[in-house]
């Protein structure tokens, strides 16, 4: 037998062995990695994963959208991968087309028993969102409330307060404000000066966002109970409406849902007179 052959084969063998030990790209890659790589949102999921020219292809899923990635021995690139004109990335897309329809159908349907679950909640613990009121603001004669949920740096919420406060006179409402600070430290700080300053609601209104100031007991009890409410009901998000019995709830700043739980007209100035307006009715 030639020896010859035999170390050839030999060290083809072993080198066949040591690849197959090494394993591909791909073998490491799981979300605990990316999360290591890149901030993922909760709940995000690996579709596909493939090797593609010397580095991983990956397709995740991230709240009912697909997005694409590649990624490398300590890294991850995010975006499109082209191949000799050829855009490897659209048809690889192209080929999850289906998968995407049936993501985007699974996160709508968790949403919407998230949104059950959230009004479920404030129908039962609707009555402690009074301990956690800061500012309150509406006619003497009122008779019924509304609670908001605000961060005092939230551009949404600084448009909805003003559309609140006609909703309060013509409803005959009083609007009771709750500070939920979720955009970051300087929400925080804001919160805690209007807090240990006991504003007013126009005094908060009139907020530059270049407020800072030490804590005091006010603003430590009433943010630690905020932020525990809250965080039991699994959200981390404003403007917020709660009708004053719970009843109802309006996730972000659609005044004229707002408007026809309370029986109002639709305000087609704030709707910017399309058609929405009308579609705007109490669930």
């Amino acid at each position: 037998m030639n020896i010859q052959w035999i170390v050839s084969g030999l060290i083809i063998f072993f080198s066949t062995a040591l690849q197959a030990l090494a394993g591909t790209v791909c073998d490491p890659i799981d979300i605990a990695w990316l999360s290591e790589q890149a901030q993922l949102p909760k709940g995000t999921e690996i579709l596909l994963k493939r090797e593609r020219n010397g580095l991983c292809e990956v397709v995740v899923a991230i709240d009912g959208n697909l997005a694409p990635l590649y990624a490398g021995k300590e890294f991850i690139i995010i975006g499109s991968m082209y191949e000799k004109k050829v855009p490897v990335t659209g048809n690889t897309m192209a080929e999850l087309k289906e998968v995407a329809k049936v993501e985007r159908q699974k996160a709508q349907a968790r949403e919407a028993l998230a949104v059950e679950k959230r009004k479920a909640f404030f129908k039962a613990r609707y009555a402690e969102l009074d301990k956690m009121t800061a500012i309150t603001f509406g006619p003497s004669s009122a008779k019924k409330s509304v609670y908001v949920v605000t961060d005092p740096n939230c551009s949404h919420c600084k448009k909805l307060l003003p559309l609140m406060e006609e909703v309060a006179f013509e409803g005959q409402l009083k609007l009771k404000v709750i500070l939920f600070p979720v955009l970051g430290k300087k929400s925080e700080q804001m919160a805690v000066h209007a807090l240990c300053n006991d504003f007013t609601y126009g005094q908060y209104l009139a907020m530059s966002g270049k407020e800072t100031g030490e804590v005091c007991d006010r603003s430590t009890q009433l943010l630690a109970k905020t932020k525990a409410f809250f965080q039991a009901a699994d959200i981390s998000f404003v403007p917020m409406v709660v009708a004053g019995d719970g009843s109802w709830v309006v996730e972000g700043s659609n005044i004229n849902k707002i408007r026809s739980f309370l029986g109002l007209d639709c305000d087609t100035e704030a709707d910017g007179g399309n058609t929405g307006c009308g579609s705007a009715k109490a669930e």
